[in-house]
């Protein structure tokens, strides 16, 4: 009776501990190990006592479950990935100034405790190449982080860069193929026929095909091309309803092509 006391008292001592932990205003929150891993950026985890789903801040992972798009390229991997970090260690979770996106999810950046320290998996899976920078105003808290590692996995050739380096492609070549390409990522060698300015939105086109950025810190390079321009673009090619378009999130995807 005495040890079953001491373990009620133990156990109920722990509960207080983490409910103190959960309702501390600006500390990260941790989750318990009751976690389902839905994709590569999404998973759902109890928070303060209610299962919610809880998206990556700052990062894109290939789509898994897309409503209106099949399966992309590294999915699988980019998921696989995330469970092997969202169960190397205890997890938690650390929110930056907006909290929850249009489709009511939770926006998080999640960590895991190791032996060597702290990993922040947003981080972590852009650096293996398994997913591109996403940044969306106002929450860039990490943001240097992430596109340094983005750097990282470019230099290093990981996961979806090596991919777009072994596939090199007119736009005319692109177009002509895109429902196959759809959701692959590529390298594209273009000649700037058409700029077009959207507000914070830049179109760089040729034929059906356009490199899509926004202009931010990382991207702001792309505003002096100039129509006529001949340049290589590394991404993820989408289709849409007018044509095809390779997003660009950093300048580090673009560069001069002399060939």
């Amino acid at each position: 009776m005495k040890r079953l006391a001491v373990l009620f008292t133990c156990l109920a001592a722990a509960a207080a501990m983490y409910a103190a932990l959960l309702t501390a205003a600006d500390a990260p929150h941790p989750v318990s190990c009751s976690i389902e891993v839905n994709d590569g950026d999404t998973i759902t985890a109890p928070v303060e006592g209610e299962r919610t789903v809880i998206r990556y801040l700052l990062i894109d992972t290939p789509e898994l479950h897309h409503p209106a798009r099949p399966e992309e390229e590294l999915a699988r991997e980019a998921r696989e990935a995330n469970i092997r970090l969202a169960s190397s260690g205890r997890v938690r979770i650390e929110y930056d100034l907006e909290r929850i996106d249009r489709y009511g999810r939770l926006l998080a950046y999640v960590w895991v405790s190791r032996p060597g320290g702290d990993l922040l998996i947003n981080e972590e899976l852009v650096r293996r190449g398994l997913a591109l920078p996403l940044a969306i105003p106002p929450n860039r808290k990490y943001a240097d982080r992430i596109f340094s590692a983005m750097s990282e996995a470019r230099n290093e050739n990981e996961g979806l860069w090596s991919r777009a380096e072994r596939r090199i492609f007119t736009a005319a070549q692109v177009w002509n193929e895109a429902a196959v390409l759809a959701g692959c990522f590529i390298t594209v060698r273009m000649t700037v026929e058409k700029r077009e300015e959207r507000g914070r939105r830049l179109l760089l086109r040729e034929g059906k095909l356009s490199l899509a950025a926004y202009r931010a810190p990382e991207t702001e390079d792309l505003w002096s091309l100039k129509e006529g321009d001949r340049v290589l673009a590394a991404g993820k090619l989408i289709l849409t309803r007018t044509g095809c378009e390779l997003p660009i999130v950093s300048s580090l995807q673009v560069s001069g092509d002399s060939g």
